[in-house]
């Protein structure tokens, strides 16, 4: 069917809104900085008592408003949304701005992607590793809370997804400030679970074990992937938004370890954007991956993921529905009595 008149309008439109998408992703990130989006939680404000200069005001506000992140009263003050309240207030349990923040920090870098799409490769040699070595202390709480906020929502398609229950003990591989982890004990009592991440990291995930009061279930274990042994005497092992990060002869090196590491008969599950096997979505993934070819990683399809893990030793391997924002893909090692 030929496309009509109003399709092509609202395609027109959408082509406008990549084509600024910068503007927005900065003015997102200005809001959040600024605590805006706080000022507009605790009541209706005025431009004035947001602190907003007269000659950027209108614009700004009509942009919030506009994307459904404040809406305006008959006293032509105004407030946060639901969602706003949900997801950009910081204080929030699901908020979600760190995401935004952490994009901030390399909006330098994504004015360099299409280097990265015409020769291939990341802008730099060392791909993540770079990205990662150059944070301060701030970055890495912007970094810890962005991951946090993907978590969130990863961890309630996770538990859909896997049975968590026969498991004892949880190994979260590059598990960040634990947002899985923590998600994962609460859902499941009777679980333990280790957190295994870099040592910069420590403070985060320690932070969030000592909110949910979870010391005695869980604890936080320092080191890398690449350079040390992860620990020993899990049933079930995370790798959350990790593969995705790195080309192919470090995912190998990585799976290689927590084939070593995993106790026999053990699952290893897999969770990230995954792209569809026809290669026409989903969009999320899509553009994450964009992200991860300028960075140095790649997003996958759920059919090379299974291979990676099979070439690791794992079988079983088995997929679950393509998600719009993670899909799962798990496997299993031999052994156990199985």
């Amino acid at each position: 069917m030929p496309a009509t008149t109003d399709d092509l309008e609202a395609t027109r439109l959408r082509i406008y809104a990549l084509q600024d998408g910068a503007m927005r992703a900065q003015a997102l990130a200005f809001c959040l900085r600024s605590g805006i989006f706080e000022r507009l939680s605790s009541g209706p404000s005025t431009p004035d008592e947001l602190g907003l200069a007269p000659r950027v005001a209108p614009a700004l506000l009509a942009f919030l408003t506009s994307q459904g992140l404040a809406e305006r009263d008959e006293q032509g003050r105004f407030r946060a949304t639901p969602a706003t309240e949900a997801f950009l207030v910081r204080s929030s349990p699901r908020f979600a701005g760190g995401r935004s923040l952490l994009f901030q920090g390399f909006h330098e870098q994504i004015g360099r992607l299409g280097e990265a799409l015409r020769s291939g490769k990341p802008l730099t040699e060392a791909g993540q590793a770079d990205l990662f070595g150059g944070f301060d202390d701030e970055d890495r709480r912007w970094f810890a809370e962005g991951m946090l906020a993907n978590a969130i929502s990863g961890a309630e398609h996770l538990l859909c997804e896997v049975d968590v229950a026969p498991f004892r003990r949880l190994l979260d591989v590059g598990g960040s400030s634990g947002g899985y982890t923590l998600a994962l004990l609460e859902a499941h009592p009777s679980l333990e679970a280790t957190i295994f991440d870099l040592p910069a990291m420590r403070p985060f995930a320690e932070e969030r074990i000592t909110e949910h009061g979870l010391g005695g279930r869980c604890h936080f274990v320092a080191g890398s992937f690449f350079d040390d042994p992860l620990p020993r005497g899990h049933d079930i092992l995370l790798l959350a938004n990790i593969l995705h990060d790195w080309e192919t002869p470090e995912c190998r090196r990585i799976l290689a370890a927590c084939h070593d590491a995993i106790e026999p008969g053990g699952t290893i599950v897999v969770v990230e954007p995954m792209l569809t096997e026809d290669l026409t979505g989903p969009d999320h993934a899509s553009v994450s991956g964009l992200t991860m070819a300028m960075l140095g990683g790649e997003n996958r399809t759920q059919s090379r993921i299974g291979e990676l893990l099979e070439e690791a030793g794992f079988g079983d391997v088995s997929r679950s529905a393509i998600g719009e924002q993670n899909s799962v893909v798990t496997a299993r090692k031999a052994g156990g009595g199985s």
